[in-house]
Formats: structure tokens, sequence, C-alpha cells
């Protein structure tokens, strides 16, 4: 079960990494122009005049649509990764040693976390999708495409496309350990039950064991 919530914690931060860069990949040339010193300054930029300030305007209205789903995807990844890694350090143990109240307790977890990210994945995916739909993100597109700029589409990106990629595994990955929880608290279940019967029988006074002789 240590294995699946480590794999959990990875899936997690790749969540993250493809999140943050799927911000920074579409927030454009002038994303970072509020304060007259960023990208576009720094590097090399196609547009000017006119038309810079328009794909300005676009770039910041189109990274406000989207600064919901940056700050909702880092902070659900980000929580559950460390949630994640808090479970596994605390049930770093023999399941023996382990209370079946923890069990039960790490089953729901990762009974909610499954749901959560499931739920997580097609907001995310109906919200990126309605962003690019917008007008803002057509006259985006249009502008940067004048550039030769195709990259910049409103289609959906491969960025997103694989931070859902990696949330469907969570899915799976969280789904696997309610299974490996119950079975974990059943096994230490019957292997209590059977050191009880243990007890109980050596337990028995011995002129029981007379008197039936």
């Amino acid at each position: 079960m240590g294995v699946v919530q480590i794999v959990e914690v990875i899936l997690n931060g790749m969540v993250l990494i493809c999140i943050v860069a799927s911000y920074f990949v579409l927030a454009g040339f002038s994303a970072s122009f509020a304060s007259g010193s960023g990208f576009g300054n720094n590097y090399y930029s196609p547009f000017e005049g006119t038309e810079l300030e328009q794909v300005r305007q676009l770039d910041q209205r189109y990274t406000i649509l989207r600064s919901p789903l940056i700050y909702g995807g880092v902070a659900v990844s980000l929580g559950l990764g460390v949630l994640t890694m808090g479970v596994l350090l605390k049930g770093a143990k023999s399941l023996r040693k382990l209370s079946g109240r923890w069990l039960l307790l790490e089953a729901t977890f990762s009974l909610l976390a499954a749901v959560g990210y499931c739920v997580g994945v097609g907001f995310y995916l109906y919200a990126a999708l309605s962003i690019n739909s917008t007008d803002t993100c057509k006259s985006r597109e249009r502008l940067y495409a004048r550039k030769g700029l195709t990259w910049m589409n409103c289609q959906l990106a491969g960025t997103d496309g694989a931070a859902a990629t990696f949330a469907c595994l969570l899915v799976i990955m969280y789904t696997a350990s309610v299974v490996l929880a119950l079975r974990g608290y059943r096994e230490q279940k019957r292997y209590k039950d059977s050191l009880e019967q243990h007890r109980n029988y050596i337990d028995v006074p011995e002129y029981v064991w007379s008197e039936t002789l």
C-alpha cells in the first residue's frame, strides 16, 4: 500500500507541474506587462504599436479568465499531495501495528480524494473549453495567427490534457488505495479474532478439562 501512496504523491506533483506549465505556456507574450518589465520586454515580441497594445489586453483578459483554474488546480494537487504524504508517513508501519480505525480513515480519505479528482477533472476540462470558446480567446488566436503563431490557439492545450490524464490516473490509484485499506482492515480483524480465540482457549480453567475427561 505504501508503494501506491508514493505513486499518488508523484502523480499529484505531476498534476501540479502541468497546471503551472499550462498557465505560463498560455499566458502569451505580454501577460506580465503590468509593471512595464515583463516577459515581452525581455524577449523578442513580433507585435508592435497598436497590435502590441491589443495583444497585451487580450493576454491579460485571458489570463484573468484562467486564474481560477490555476489557483484551484494548485490548491487541490498540492493539498492532496501533502495530505497523501502525511498518510504515507503515519501509516508506515506493519499491518499488525496499525489500528483498525486508522485503516478505515485511510480508506475514507482515499475515497474522498478519488471522488474529488473525478469531479475536479470534469470541472477543469469544462472550464478550460468554455474559456477557449470565448470571444477573448478567439480574438487573441486571430492576432497571434497573423504573425504565424498558430500554436496559440483556442484548442485544448497539451498541458491541460496532460494534467487531466495524470488526474485520471490518480482516480485509479486512490480507488486502489481504498480497496487495499479495506482489505488490510479485514485481514487485521481476522488476525485479532484468531488471537482472541487462541487466548480464550488457553485461559480455559483446568477443572473444565478434568470434568470433561
